[in-house]
């Protein structure tokens, strides 16, 4: 997958993370749960903006430009795995879904993300781009240990 491709499905999963962390804020019952999945929703919404900008600038002919927003972030390891052994999260979300249902979701969605960030991060040779991708990756691994606090503290781990 070249670089362009890689962004055009990033901002597909940006996008779509934003709109279910949205909709899970709304059908949640706990008002905690539901300013998790706003704030989060929120951090969807601004990765989809830097990889627009960068997007844009490639279509344009322009080289990859640094992200200042994500300055602060350090990169991480993109080769360690996210997900602990033994937690499973579900593919499809009913329509009937619980907190519960939502949070193990929404853990399968950042694991999608991380992975497909530091697979990036390890194909491209631009350094420009590596250091984007394992510091979009670092904030889907921060919002993974997030979900798994919240999951962790409501509902217990393992289950």
């Amino acid at each position: 997958m070249d670089e362009i491709q890689v962004l055009t499905l990033a901002m597909k999963l940006e996008q779509a993370g934003r709109d279910f962390y949205r909709q899970a804020a709304e059908r949640s019952r706990d008002p905690e749960t539901a300013e998790m999945f706003r704030t989060l929703a929120e951090d969807e919404t601004h990765h989809y903006d830097y990889i627009e900008r960068q997007y844009n600038a490639l279509k344009a002919g322009d080289s990859w430009e640094p992200v200042p927003e994500l300055d602060s972030i350090k990169a991480i390891d993109t080769r360690a795995p996210i997900f602990p052994k033994g937690v499973a999260a579900s593919e499809k979300l009913p329509q009937d879904a619980t907190d519960e249902d939502a949070l193990l979701f929404a853990l399968g969605a950042e694991v999608k993300s991380f992975e497909l960030y530091s697979k990036s991060a390890g194909e491209t040779d631009n350094p420009e781009a590596k250091k984007m991708f394992q510091r979009l990756a670092s904030t889907e691994r921060g919002h993974f240990d997030l979900l798994m606090l919240r999951y962790e503290s409501v509902y217990g781990y393992p289950r």
